[in-house]
């Protein structure tokens, strides 16, 4: 509502307000409208952050969507947006939810190989699935 009430008095939201506002719809698993949420960002000349991005796949995550988090994590590195360790445990999080341990290690192995660091989400999600760290 209050996004709406500044669209009609034509305060423009920035990057911030859009990521809260992708971030909320994640957290309430209504990946639909987090994603017309990033899309209107991008209308808007916005460009996403790994904030942005993130956001999107754990709403997808939160509804047990896999393939559409990959998408959006695949779609991410084509913009030539640099995943960070969030994006990479948001993803592992979302394959080790819906059971797919393979998928997870995965994306562990990518991250290992893009030079990215383990947080310390990240080494709870590798401990769940088995790995040391």
């Amino acid at each position: 509502e209050v996004f709406q009430v500044m669209q009609k008095q034509g305060i423009r939201p920035g990057k911030v307000t859009y990521n809260s506002l992708i971030k909320a719809f994640a957290q309430a698993s209504q990946p639909d409208k987090a994603t017309e949420v990033f899309q209107l960002m991008q209308r808007q000349g916005i460009l996403p952050d790994p904030q942005s991005y993130t956001s999107l796949i754990s709403a997808f995550g939160r509804a047990k969507q896999p393939d559409r988090a990959n998408e959006v994590f695949q779609l991410m590195q084509q913009q030539k947006v640099r995943p960070d360790p969030f994006a990479f445990s948001a993803l592992m999080e979302v394959f080790v939810r819906v059971g797919q341990r393979d998928r997870a290690l995965a994306v562990w192995e990518s991250m290992k190989a893009a030079g990215v660091k383990p947080d310390r989400f990240t080494s709870r999600m590798l401990k769940r699935l088995g790995v040391a760290v």
